[in-house]
């Protein structure tokens, strides 16, 4: 036996959860087109709040690097008060709009690969190959 083997605790079903939540609403942030880079860390340190104890409207206020702290806040569910010029219950409401306008491309989507399908005389496809509608 390999003595050199590392044993590692299983995940916890928490984390499991918050990892999926993230991808999910990274696919969301990503699919809407929200441009800011903010899966690239370096930002944090230009961050207004990067050597306060916590965030405030007015350090939000005059941040050069709010619009990717509010893309990550949002991806990542970040539970702080504030968090890319917005309050945590501001977060709530435009993330729901956010997921409501997914859903509602993703839906169109969907219809449109339907009518694809019944105009070329194929039949409709049983599963989604790609977000943009089209087959390999």
């Amino acid at each position: 036996m390999n003595q050199n083997r590392i044993e590692s605790e299983p995940v916890s079903r928490h984390r499991l959860v918050d990892l999926v939540v993230f991808e999910y609403r990274s696919l969301v942030v990503r699919r809407l087109g929200v441009t800011a880079e903010w899966r690239v860390l370096e930002w944090t340190n230009a961050a207004a709040c990067a050597d306060e104890a916590e965030a405030t409207a007015d350090t939000c206020q005059r941040c050069p690097v709010v619009g990717e702290c509010l893309a990550a806040a949002l991806a990542s569910d970040d539970r702080a008060e504030w968090r890319g010029g917005l309050s945590r219950d501001d977060r709530k409401h435009l993330w729901a709009g956010m997921e409501r306008t997914y859903r509602e491309v993703r839906d169109l989507e969907l219809m449109r690969l339907d009518v694809d399908h019944l105009i070329s005389g194929r039949r409709p496809a049983t599963r989604l190959h790609t977000v943009n509608g089209t087959e390999p």
